[in-house]
């Protein structure tokens, strides 16, 4: 990518092909992770639920390596390297042993710690040097939020590609929605209740049929691999022939990977803005397996049976996609902080009500689809502002930023799949409503911070410099000083 171009239409369409080729990537690799997740304890009920928790940890030890990573390889070169081993854990899923989707799942760990790194790299870097081709946008934080959008459309889209793949493979005896009468449904379901293979549905004949896809169909279950399989392919290919490289703003500062380490987690003890900001990723990791694993398992699959996960998961997909892309645009008028509190504020809603719905003697299906939609719509303003946030405020160093940022959102997950094994779902729902209001509190005082410092700068930028532009970046470089 030539900065030096003078022509401002062709560059500016060089980036956008750039970032086009980005938002293909994720959108045929993470359709075949997303969907595999979601069936992963429903497909293989015990080591399926372990592998996930090897995923989040396989992400939390890759953010530790990354910067290192992408400093060796290149962010592009990463890249191709993190579409490689996520097409390894989808060939791992033609063989469900133990230890083989394990080790698959840590590898895809390291995967998508690697990938969402190199991720914020692309995206920060597109929307720093778009800003310099178009006078449109005044400020980075503005670019940032109307990509982020995009991306992240593409990439929640994922999640309705994914499901819908699976729904339509595996077809179940019967579609007709039947109540079950278990009264630890909901807020009241507690993991000693039952195992992951209590049956929960029932068939055309009435006779019960157990809640988990039957694996032992090994034509349906490799016909839908093969196809994830396929997305993979075409993700990788798309990386190596679409993507051009970018520089990585790490690549000449350190000669060990003991400085590159301490520089990016030493951050946490010299940088008081990325120790504010940390706790939000924390928290988002968190409310994703809200809806994964604790409304799926408590809610839809103890009420309706597993057959209905996917159609009630679709809401969610299609709600973050369309709720990306509006927020992505709305960040521009409204700013972050507004959206940080509507978030907030919907989710907590969302909880109380998950807390004191009467499940057991609620016969209507319209909230085991009105909860996924409205948390979708949540999970595109976490998703879409944080990744607006660190883009915006640490745009000169975003590696190590970045890799802190995506560790503790793996962590997030992690810890929200372990004491989902053990507790009852009220205690889960205090857990999230807790953890919530301290992260987004820690995330206004950053906000406030990053907004006195603009304040006092304001003056002296523009008194120094007539182009609104160049002023608006010097603005945002004296944050991160």
């Amino acid at each position: 990518m030539n900065k030096k171009e003078q022509n401002p239409r062709l560059m500016k369409r060089k980036l956008l092909f750039n970032f086009s080729a980005l938002c293909l990537i994720w959108l045929f690799s993470f359709t075949a992770y997303s969907g595999l997740v979601n069936l992963a304890a429903s497909l293989n009920a015990d080591s399926g639920l372990y592998s996930l928790v090897a995923i989040t940890f396989g992400g939390v030890i890759s953010c530790s390596f990354a910067p290192t990573i992408i400093a060796r390889l290149g962010p592009k070169r990463s890249l191709v390297l993190g579409c490689l081993f996520q097409t390894t854990y989808v060939i791992a899923n033609y063989y469900p042993k133990s230890y083989i989707l394990i080790s698959g799942g840590a590898i895809s760990g390291i995967a998508s710690g690697l990938m969402w790194t190199v991720q914020g790299c692309y995206i920060t870097s597109i929307s720093v040097d778009y800003l310099r081709y178009d006078l449109s946008h005044t400020s980075l934080g503005s670019v940032l939020s109307t990509l982020s959008g995009i991306f992240y459309m593409a990439f929640q889209s994922t999640q309705i590609l994914g499901n819908l793949v699976s729904s339509l493979v595996f077809q179940f005896d019967d579609a007709t929605l039947k109540f079950t009468n278990n009264s630890f449904c909901g807020a009241n379901f507690c993991p000693s209740d039952m195992d992951f293979d209590v049956p929960m549905n029932y068939n055309k004949n009435g006779n019960i049929v157990h809640t988990h896809v039957d694996s032992s169909n090994h034509i349906d279950v490799n016909i839908l691999i093969s196809i994830y399989l396929g997305c993979t392919i075409i993700s990788l290919l798309i990386c190596i022939f679409g993507l051009n490289p970018i520089e990585s703003s790490i690549s000449e500062k350190y000669d060990t990977f003991k400085d590159r380490f301490v520089s990016s987690w030493g951050l946490l003890f010299k940088d008081l803005n990325v120790l504010l900001v940390v706790p939000l990723y924390f928290y988002i990791g968190m409310q994703l397996i809200v809806m994964f694993v604790q409304f799926t398992r408590s809610f839809t699959d103890c009420r309706l049976g597993v057959g209905w996960i996917g159609y009630t998961m679709l809401c969610f997909g299609a709600a973050d996609t369309i709720g990306s892309l509006l927020f992505g645009y709305i960040g521009n008028y409204t700013g972050r902080i507004f959206l940080f509190l509507l978030g907030t504020v919907m989710e907590l809603g969302l909880l109380a009500f998950m807390m004191f719905w009467d499940i057991t003697n609620d016969t209507s299906p319209v909230f085991f689809f009105l909860i996924p939609l409205l948390w979708g719509l949540c999970d595109s303003i976490w998703m879409t502002q944080s990744m607006a946030l660190v883009g915006s405020a640490f745009h000169k160093n975003p590696e190590p930023t970045f890799a802190i940022c995506i560790a503790f959102q793996a962590l997030g997950s992690a810890v929200a799949y372990i004491y989902n094994i053990y507790i009852c779902e009220y205690v889960k729902i205090y857990i999230v409503s807790i953890t919530i209001v301290v992260s987004v509190f820690l995330v206004l005082i950053l906000e406030i911070r990053i907004r006195h410092v603009n304040q006092n700068k304001d003056g002296q930028i523009k008194a120094g410099n007539s182009n609104s532009v160049k002023g608006s970046l010097l603005e945002l470089e004296n944050i991160v000083e």
